[in-house]
């Protein structure tokens, strides 16, 4: 129902150290589309650093091959401590399609392994919206090739 705020999940192991999979993505928003140019056209910071709290980032990205869509974003909260991110996304074409769009990123080393957590918290405009399932295959497919880019770079945090 439109009027249910319902969560997705999903759990993925990564190479990159967590700690540094973390930093990048919390701290260098604007790498995105350097680095994984067939997810992301753009991001462009329109309030604050892009880093903080309260900072605004506009963002243009390609949901499958054909598609690209718009989205604002606000950070909500940054728990550098325990490496969790929580970001609402807002206006564009996800503003049509979700009332909330709030993904909340966290990464962390479990059994000697590197794992990224993306939890995804939607409340879709109408019942006519499907499930966000394609949005969390591109989470889980750009999730993975950031992963793949940054375990074979060189890229200092």
């Amino acid at each position: 129902m439109a009027d249910t705020v319902a969560t997705f999940e999903v759990e993925i192991e990564i190479k990159t150290p967590a700690q540094k999979f973390f930093n990048i993505f919390a701290d260098h928003v604007n790498l995105l589309p350097q680095v994984v140019p067939d997810f992301f056209k753009s991001t462009t910071v329109v309030k604050g650093d892009g880093k903080s709290v309260g900072s605004i980032v506009d963002w243009e990205y390609i949901l499958d091959s054909s598609t690209v869509e718009t989205a604002r974003q606000t950070i909500e909260a940054i728990d550098e401590e325990n490496m969790v991110l929580t970001i609402k996304f807002y206006g564009g074409d996800l503003g049509r399609k979700f009332h909330t769009y709030r993904p909340i990123l966290k990464t962390y080393k479990k059994g000697g392994k590197n794992y990224v957590k993306w939890s995804l918290d939607h409340k879709k405009t109408h019942d006519e919206i499907a499930d966000p399932h394609n949005y969390m295959e591109f989470i889980e497919n750009f999730t993975k090739a950031f992963d793949s880019r940054l375990a074979n770079a060189n890229v200092a945090v």
